[in-house]
């Protein structure tokens, strides 16, 4: 399969996993770290990947470039912001560590959409956005750092002031065949 070189691929490990009680990125999943599963992929399929996280020490066996929030406890939002500020490429996918069943698909989708139409590129699905499973170009930057600056924390209301490419469910199930690529664990049953 081919890499994908323009775009970095970047794994947001900053999470407090208060609902899971204990850090969920590390939860053994098929005998593995959830987040080596996701590191894995994201590894086989970006040349350039960045885990975002305020606990490299816990990380280090990932050996992934890490950098960690500029703004800290702003949640997602600030993550999304640092890998913007630290990756070298025009734009990133973004992933959350708790999401086990990321389609390789759907990511190579969303990162062959035309970058200079839009700030961000995210699944729009019935049930609301998935922030968190999209790309971002480093334009939208300014604005991120403007709603952090001013504790505005919600990324919703980010893209909102972004131009976003809204990829509906319709566009998303011929490709994927379901919606379990954006299940995320919350709670240890969840596993």
């Amino acid at each position: 399969m081919v890499t994908i070189n323009n775009i970095t691929g970047v794994i947001l490990a900053g999470g407090r996993s208060t609902r899971f009680g204990s850090n969920k990125a590390l939860a053994m999943v098929h005998g593995k770290p959830l987040i080596q599963n996701i590191a894995d992929q994201m590894t086989s399929m970006f040349a350039d990947c960045l885990l975002v996280t305020n606990l490299p020490q816990e990380y280090a066996f990932l050996g992934l470039a890490m950098t960690g929030d500029l703004y800290r406890e702003k949640g997602p939002l600030a993550g999304i912001h640092a890998a913007l500020q630290h990756m070298s490429t025009a734009r990133a996918f973004i992933v959350a560590c708790d999401m086990p069943n990321i389609s390789p698909e759907l990511i190579r989708y969303l990162c062959s959409i035309n970058e200079q139409d839009y700030d961000a590129v995210i699944p729009w699905l019935q049930k609301g956005q998935e922030p968190l499973f999209g790309v971002y170009h480093k334009k939208s930057a300014p604005i991120i750092e403007t709603c952090l600056q001013q504790n505005d924390c919600q990324i919703i209301r980010a893209l909102a002031a972004l131009h976003v490419r809204r990829v509906s469910e319709e566009e998303i199930m011929p490709i994927t065949g379901g919606l379990a690529c954006f299940k995320n664990i919350n709670r240890p049953e969840d596993l």
